[in-house]
């Protein structure tokens, strides 16, 4: 990406509260992430479970897939998105989760529409961007497969009120509903108000969902828990810092080494250490 093409996107995001990046998705990655995410789905999610039927949920999304596979490492490492998410971000940004979300055929459940910084309590419209979402079109976002649905500019809205919960019309002065190729990237503000659509054709809609979030912020996904630090070990090092294994401004995030000296170089290391021996 070049560094016009750069600001141009960072533009979008500070006018709209999101970008999109066309044909971002190498096409035999975008099989791949396709193909292992249904045989997941039929692994994990099927058959269903006594007493329930399909028809009981709308979407499936599929957590935890770092874990599942390494083919889905390079999903938060894209070249063209981490510069953006750096520009919106800063430069100590951390990765808040990767999940796939597939809308099933036929649902009719609009999603509302909403910021995806909502429960965090900090004063909209925000001083600086605390959060940011890469969606990966897997498969075609359109209208008619239940296409996400966005409100430019609603980022910088101070009452929430204005928008918040609005669902069923699309009649909402300003809303779209871009459509996107499967291969595309919709990069938006966490403050931005968005939604899926209603997916009325005979497709399933696949979408993953890479979101990260400001340094100072505690991510959705508590990592450390949920994946091995002898997994980690095995990441490429740019996925285990995105992970928290590294400091926010030098400072925060450090390890501290029992019995040292106070004033030791060795009493405060990098998170990154923990992954061997100390």
């Amino acid at each position: 990406m070049t560094q016009s093409t750069l600001e141009s996107r960072l533009h979008d995001l500070e006018v709209d509260g999101f970008t999109i990046l066309h044909d971002a998705i190498d096409e035999d990655f975008r099989l791949k992430i396709l193909n292992r995410i249904r045989e997941i789905e039929e692994q994990t999610l099927r058959p269903l479970q006594d007493g329930e039927l399909e028809s009981d949920s709308s979407f499936y999304r599929i957590g935890g897939i770092l874990e599942a596979d390494p083919l889905f490492w390079d999903i938060p490492l894209h070249p063209d998105v981490l510069p953006i998410v750096e520009g919106v971000l800063g430069p100590d940004f951390l990765l808040s989760q990767v999940s796939g979300i597939d809308l099933k055929p036929h649902c009719k459940n609009i999603q509302p529409l909403h910021p995806d910084d909502a429960l965090i309590g900090v004063v909209r419209p925000h001083p600086i961007p605390i959060g940011c979402t890469a969606l990966w079109c897997i498969t075609d976002f359109r209208r008619e497969t239940g296409g996400t649905r966005v409100l430019p500019g609603s980022h910088k809205l101070t009452d929430i009120d204005v928008a918040w919960g609005s669902d069923e019309t699309n009649e909402i002065p300003g809303l779209i509903q871009p459509e996107v190729k499967g291969g595309g990237i919709i990069v938006f503000d966490h403050a931005m108000f968005h939604g899926g659509g209603d997916n009325h054709s005979d497709q399933w809609r696949l979408g993953v969902q890479c979101s990260y979030h400001a340094g100072w912020l505690r991510p959705s996904n508590n990592h450390f828990l949920s994946i091995p630090r002898g997994h980690v070990a095995k990441y490429p090092e740019r996925l285990a810092e995105l992970l928290g294994y590294k400091t926010y401004n030098d400072v925060f995030g450090t390890i501290t080494v029992p019995g040292t000296h106070h004033d030791s170089a060795s009493t405060f290391r990098p998170p990154r250490d923990a992954l061997d021996p100390v």
